[in-house]
């Protein structure tokens, strides 16, 4: 990590800043209500837009140019969703929509992250070895089997209509198989055999899955509120996820 590098203390003393807003709103329910709602429009931009940043570096005619524009895709439809949900909040004063039109961004979000991450594999196929693929599945059917005994069950049962119940547990359902997905490409490159910011990204679509389903437990059990400390895990995840795109750019 070079200190002449901008990028690397600019994120620390983002990392830095949120953490204390978050510890101060936690005194503070109507300023943490406000500014994390402006926090994390801000952050899924970060995000999607360093993913634009590595399309435009390989060019749309290149395999990877698309894989990261499919990322930028998915990332940026979730920017929306979480754009849509502050209007909600800050604009109608509606403190949770849900349903709501952020759920048709949030939900469209994952249909090019998991063409990505497919895409991702069929790349580096390659390094995909028998024993890879069954430590990556037994480790989904572990997650997987939280999920469904503990989350998806309590989501479809607390929900009070079929929309609600629809939107209950396809959430939990579509983290656990991004994080069963994610979990086969992290394995790809845990030998080191390739570059270690492909082990990022892999790493940074991970923590998104677990940010998401502990998260989504912790609200189905009624400990939750707008600004809860919880909410940095989502926030972390964007962070990290920047990072991860910013060091393959530096792999160009």
């Amino acid at each position: 990590m070079k200190i002449s590098n901008p990028f690397y203390p600019f994120i620390i003393l983002l990392t830095i800043l949120i953490t204390l807003i978050y510890i101060y709103g936690y005194f503070d329910r109507y300023f943490i209500l406000v500014v994390s709602n402006i926090l994390f429009p801000i952050l899924a931009l970060l995000c999607s837009l360093t993913a634009l940043h590595l399309t435009r570096r390989y060019g749309l005619k290149s395999t990877l140019g698309i894989l990261f524009f499919i990322f930028f895709t998915g990332l940026f439809l979730w920017f929306i969703g979480e754009l849509a949900w502050t209007l909600y909040v800050l604009w109608f004063s509606i403190e949770i929509p849900f349903p709501s039109i952020a759920d048709v961004f949030y939900l469209a979000g994952y249909i090019p992250l998991f063409m990505g991450l497919f895409i991702y594999l069929n790349i580096f196929k390659i390094a995909l070895s028998k024993r890879i693929v069954l430590c990556s599945f037994l480790a989904g059917f572990i997650v997987a089997t939280v999920a469904g005994f503990y989350i998806i069950p309590e989501a479809f049962f607390s929900s009070v209509d079929v929309i609600t119940a629809f939107l209950s547990t396809a959430y939990p359902l579509l983290d656990t198989i991004l994080i069963v997905v994610a979990l086969m490409t992290l394995s790809v490159f845990i030998g080191g055999k390739l570059q270690t910011s492909w082990l990022m990204i892999s790493i940074g679509f991970i923590f998104i899955g677990i940010a998401e389903l502990t998260y989504y437990h912790a609200d189905l059990i009624g400990i939750l509120w707008e600004g809860h400390p919880l909410e940095l895990l989502y926030l972390y995840s964007y962070i990290y996820l920047t990072i991860a795109f910013y060091e393959h750019v530096k792999t160009i």
